[in-house]
């Protein structure tokens, strides 16, 4: 994988793996060139996002998450919704 283009899926059904969704995505950000603070609050957004959406659906209902990029922006997709990070 280069990091100017990527995708990659994962599936999360509670919130126990909101905190790995954060890591991989300020894994993702520092690596497509974004610094260390903008990728971290970026990731926290991500966290946000997935947790709320967890609260919303049925118990055991797996989320998607898209981590992309197209030589543009990160974009993290949770379950449809979009979140973007200008590198």
């Amino acid at each position: 994988m280069n990091f100017t283009s990527f995708e990659m899926t994962v599936s999360v059904q509670d919130d126990r793996f909101a905190g790995a969704v954060r890591v991989l995505v300020t894994s993702v950000a520092a690596q497509a060139g974004c610094g260390a603070p903008a990728a971290e609050a970026f990731a926290a957004a991500v966290e946000v996002a997935v947790r709320q959406r967890l609260l919303e659906v049925s118990a055991g209902v797996l989320i998607p998450i898209v981590v992309r990029r197209q030589d543009g922006p990160v974009e993290v997709l949770v379950d449809g919704h979009t979140l973007t990070l200008e590198v």
